[in-house]
């Protein structure tokens, strides 16, 4: 009889015992695989929060109604790792022919004749707005709008609606005797970050055009804010000290704020989840160690029998060794089958909450998808290491002695 045929036949005899180190096994597998899915996890999320969060900072006057020079909005924007930059200008400004949304009643359409000022944003690049970075605003329609667009404005969709404009009809503008006739090229939703006490508050009245356009209406080629991204968050610090030490630039007259607390904390907490799941595979491998080591010991011990009458007809310890392993290797391999369909299931369920916990602090990121099979190898890789080790520290003490000493025990 071959050494797999008898430890085949060892395991299905004694199934009461295969199965509850079968049942230990499987739970190691699985808290591997639990843990190391959810490390590889908190790596993408780390990736793809790092790779979409807008890391960056704004400028703007400290006077209510105070500007940015174009000139010192142009000096930061020519720094080492800026990425891209979004100048802004804002104003009021009427709608003629049109009727705004009631800041009491959002559904209410006002008489053209009493409405009041629509808000009015220029931008470089309509997607680096705050309302869209920070997802207060949805692009439901249309393309934003680019440094390279004229005369073209973005709308809310519920003033949309009420005045039957859809992407592609004109829209006049006016201020002051300034008119600009611009193109609507596409339509977004959502909400404020604050509640609206005026109609030029409100989301439903915020018109964002190019910034061409908007200056025009203010009569002013100044900015309202200047916004800027560095290349990668952790270059955050370094590129607002940069642009704080640029000479003759009064900064008393200017606030400087930047987002870094906003994905930090998030930063933070993936790492600090990621040390405690480290912590949690190394503790997952000792315990399982040791309470295997400990079953198999019982086992081993409760074989002393078989491994007399094996070494009394001649067979080496080094088989009887290799038919043990073989056994386990057969126990193990079941447990690994029931481990990664449950492994896959709760890792899978971590997963997607992790993900949500991050997307509900607005942290923009990609879909997070399941854990490579490289992953399930190691956990796996991990688990057989502890059962080997295990098995090895089971039988030391038996094979240790010699034949005659197994089999002196035995009368």
């Amino acid at each position: 009889m071959t050494i797999t045929t008898r430890a085949w036949t060892a395991v299905a005899r004694q199934r009461r015992r295969s199965l509850t180190i079968a049942l230990i096994m499987t739970l190691i597998f699985t808290l591997l695989i639990g843990t190391l899915t959810v490390q590889q996890t908190m790596a993408q999320l780390k990736q793809s929060v790092e790779r979409n969060v807008r890391a960056g900072f704004s400028i703007a006057s400290k006077q209510p109604s105070g500007e940015v020079p174009m000139d010192i909005a142009q000096r930061v924007q020519r720094l080492d790792t800026v990425k891209a930059h979004n100048f802004q200008a804002e104003t009021t400004a009427g709608l003629p022919g049109k009727q705004l949304i009631d800041t009491a009643d959002s559904g209410v359409q006002l008489d053209a004749g009493i409405a009041g000022e629509a808000k009015v944003t220029g931008a470089t690049e309509s997607n680096l707005l705050s309302e869209f970075t920070g997802r207060f605003y949805q692009l439901e329609q249309g393309k934003h709008l680019t440094e390279r667009d004229q005369n073209t404005a973005l709308i809310h969709k519920t003033f949309a609606e009420k005045n039957s404009i859809k992407p592609g009809d004109k829209l006049d503008i006016t201020k002051d005797g300034r008119r600009v006739t611009v193109t609507v090229v596409g339509i977004f939703s959502g909400k404020g970050e604050k509640p609206a006490a005026l109609q030029s508050d409100m989301a439903e009245n915020h018109l964002i055009t190019n910034l061409a356009a908007a200056q025009q209406l203010a009569g002013s080629q100044q900015l309202t804010r200047a916004t800027y991204f560095a290349e990668q968050p952790h270059q955050l610090k370094s590129l607002t000290d940069r642009a704080k030490s640029l000479p003759h630039v009064d900064w008393q007259k200017f606030s400087l704020t930047d987002n870094g607390a906003v994905f930090a904390g998030v930063l933070q907490n993936i790492a600090g989840i990621q040390n405690i799941v480290t912590i949690a595979t190394i503790g997952a491998a000792a315990a399982g160690l040791a309470v295997l080591s400990l079953v198999l010991v019982f086992w081993v011990r409760g074989r002393l029998h078989e491994i007399g009458i094996l070494l009394s007809i001649g067979t080496l310890k080094r088989q009887i060794i290799r038919q043990f392993l073989v056994e386990l290797a057969i126990i193990a391999a079941v447990s690994s089958v029931f481990a990664l369909a449950i492994g896959s299931v709760a890792s899978s369920q971590i997963s997607t909450a992790l993900t949500a916990q991050t997307q509900s602090q607005r942290i923009e990121t990609t879909t997070v998808h399941a854990a490579p099979p490289a992953t399930y190898l190691e956990a796996f890789a991990f688990g057989y290491m502890v059962v080997l080790l295990s098995a090895i520290a089971a039988t030391a003490p038996i094979m240790r002695q010699s034949p005659k000493q197994i089999l002196a025990t035995l009368s």
